[in-house]
């Protein structure tokens, strides 16, 4: 029986990253009948990815592309530009240790080929290997997180820096955080120049279609099909790469949880600003403690960025009064960390969900004969999502290699109570996080 997809993507048009780009004229809409072997719903990195490796792996099948909105305009181009080499949720266990180590050879992959496609096709996102400063705010969290992950670090025998508050200040220009690790593999980025690149640079044989928003999907019977408001595909197998939005298809409905976050990127800064800033040309902090911390990064460009509010969205909506709070508490937390620089004006303002596990696993797999679906990116969408995307469309072709097992060490995203359960369990861990991390905001 057709399902029919009620909840779409309602992105508030306001990416900074993408408004920063030259104008993009998007491929055009689907309109009329089609048949093809596959069909990819989601151009972000996930979706980019599977429809690259379909097109290496099997040259002679056709393939389609499509996406709700334009490529850079969705999640994918909203992130705050990281591509992280190293595992987000360390442990201390033996097994969780050689996890770790599986988990970065998957990252480290993916990263030495998104570096080549870059390189092949002109990609022009700024696209520097800077590493990561993993800050912590007060003395307890730095001697909590940034310690256990020291500890990995060691396990895995990867380089660290391990840098005080002093040190810091002279780097970077802020002597707002106690100390933090600062690790070399991590590449900053504009996301939005990125996604685009990796989408247009796809081979001529992948039919693309943006502002085709899919409204009915029928998987069963011997013509299985996806419908826009224009046009319908008949494929022969459907691969999924729309993360949270997962749960509209039916699929995933109770192994992911989807999250807001919202972004400002600031107007350059002056000459005079630059000068007391740091040494270090561009940058990127992510927060030891997740769920209170801010991201912030310092553009080649010469822009700070900040991504901070962590909140539960099962509606995957929001509205104005929220994003104006959202938008009020960045610029207080940019003049908190930056008060020697004077006034700094948020030029860009912007919002995008993420789907986490609650065991921090990816929610990948076949879902039905025909169906397959990578979701899930527990916060590191450009890599993991590459990862999967990738990945997925070799599992749909019936390969099993050795990085697939890697990108499966946790398994796959455990199942959570439906709401509204879940909603119970899930607000109430998040204030509890929130609370116990108040100070690190």
């Amino acid at each position: 029986m057709p399902r029919l997809i009620k909840r779409l993507p309602a992105d508030d048009r306001t990416n900074g990253w993408s408004a920063l780009l030259p104008t993009r004229t998007p491929a055009s809409p689907l309109e009329g009948e089609h048949t093809f072997d596959w069909v990819i719903v989601g151009s972000g990195y996930a979706g980019i990815a599977a429809a690259r490796r379909l097109a290496e792996l099997r040259q002679a099948d056709s393939i389609a592309l499509v996406d709700s909105g334009a490529v850079g305009e969705n999640a994918s181009g909203r992130n705050s530009g990281f591509a992280i080499d190293l595992p987000h949720v360390p442990g201390d266990s033996a097994t969780s240790v050689e996890q770790g180590r599986r988990a970065t050879r998957v990252n480290r992959f993916v990263m030495a080929d998104l570096e080549q496609q870059i390189k092949a096709h002109g990609i022009d996102c700024g696209w520097e290997r800077r590493g990561r400063y993993h800050a912590a705010v007060t003395g307890g969290v730095a001697a909590s997180a940034l310690g256990s992950y020291a500890a990995n670090l060691e396990a895995w025998g990867e380089p660290y820096e391990t840098l005080t508050r002093d040190a810091l200040a002279q780097r970077l220009g802020t002597r707002y955080y106690h100390s933090a690790i600062y690790t070399p593999g991590t590449c900053l980025m504009n996301p939005a120049a990125l996604v685009r690149g990796l989408a247009d640079s796809l081979p001529p044989r992948v039919s693309r279609y943006e502002h085709s928003a899919v409204v009915e999907i029928e998987t069963a019977g011997r013509a299985p099909y996806v419908r826009t408001a224009r046009g319908r595909i008949r494929f022969g197998k459907l691969i999924l790469a729309v993360n949270p939005f997962a749960q509209s298809f039916g699929v995933f409905k109770n192994r992911q949880i989807p999250m807001l976050l919202f972004a400002s990127l600031t107007k350059p800064l002056t000459p005079a600003q630059q000068a007391k800033l740091g040494t270090q040309a561009s940058w990127g902090i992510t927060p030891a403690h997740g769920v209170a911390g801010s991201t912030l990064r310092l553009t080649p460009d010469k822009r700070l960025l900040i991504r901070q509010g962590f909140e539960y969205s099962p509606t995957l909506c929001t509205d104005e009064a929220r994003r104006r709070a959202a938008r009020a508490q960045h610029a207080q937390l940019l003049a908190a960390r930056f008060a020697h620089l004077g006034e700094l004006e948020i030029e860009h303002f912007w919002m995008g969900w993420l789907g986490i596990s609650h065991n921090h696993a990816p929610a990948f797999g076949q879902v039905s004969e025909r169906v397959y679906a990578a979701a899930c990116c527990n916060g590191s969408g450009i890599v993991r999502h590459t990862a999967a995307g990738r990945l997925i469309a070799e599992l749909a072709l019936g390969e099993r290699s050795e990085l697939i097992d890697d990108f499966l060490v946790q398994g796959t995203a455990s199942y959570i109570p439906p709401r509204p359960l879940r909603d119970l369990g899930v607000i109430w861990s998040i204030r509890r996080e929130q609370a116990a991390g108040r100070a690190e905001v």
